[in-house]
């Protein structure tokens, strides 16, 4: 099932599958509906995933072009490792940005950011929209109305690898240009609760 996206983080989604993101060749992509079609159809619960990331600083991000990778520049590499709790699989369309936020189960948070290019409220979020395996979002207050945003898609099944889009940004599309981020993630799951993991 394909969600819309909210509303808060629209534009940085878009950035993120059109600007910096990698697609899946077609022999990946086939692959990946190979191996996503011998899950089960509807699990009740999405797995505990672990996100080890390499994420990269990138200096001349434009959102307004479709860059390909080469043509990314990058000044520095940081590590990140992030979890993500298994939960109910989500049915419901997300909160607007105007209303309060849902809450965030308090197991979903960094627990490794050596170079802190992610500041939360210790390693923790204010809003998370998880719509695994196709994408998942997460922001943190900074301060005021300044976000660090997330953006979590492209997940591969078959090599256990996400792609990673972060910015800060106010209101719906404000980007901070020096603070954009891109990398790749090794995913490792663990089985839900009902022992029917979603890849």
């Amino acid at each position: 099932m394909t969600h819309a996206p909210s509303p808060l983080i629209k534009t940085v989604i878009l950035a993120a599958i059109l600007g910096c993101a990698t697609g899946l060749s077609p022999v990946q992509a086939a692959k990946a509906k190979r191996a996503s079609a011998n899950q089960p159809a509807a699990a009740a619960r999405l797995p505990e995933r672990q996100l080890t990331c390499s994420i990269r600083h990138i200096t001349n991000f434009d959102p307004e072009k479709l860059q390909t990778a080469a043509e990314l520049k990058y000044d520095a590499v940081h590590p990140l490792t992030l979890v993500l709790p298994g939960i109910p699989v989500r049915t419901s369309p997300p909160p607007e940005p105007q209303d309060d936020p849902e809450p965030v189960d308090p197991r979903t948070r960094i627990i490794a950011d050596p170079g802190n290019i992610a500041p939360t409220k210790n390693g923790t979020f204010d809003r998370v929209i998880d719509y695994w395996p196709e994408r998942t979002e997460l922001s943190a207050v900074i301060s005021g109305d300044l976000l660090n945003v997330i953006v979590i898609n492209q997940y591969d099944p078959v090599k256990q690898t996400a792609n990673f889009f972060m910015t800060r940004a106010t209101e719906l599309s404000r980007y901070q240009q020096n603070h954009v981020y891109q990398g790749e993630c090794q995913v490792r799951l663990k089985a839900s609760t009902s022992g029917k993991p979603i890849a």
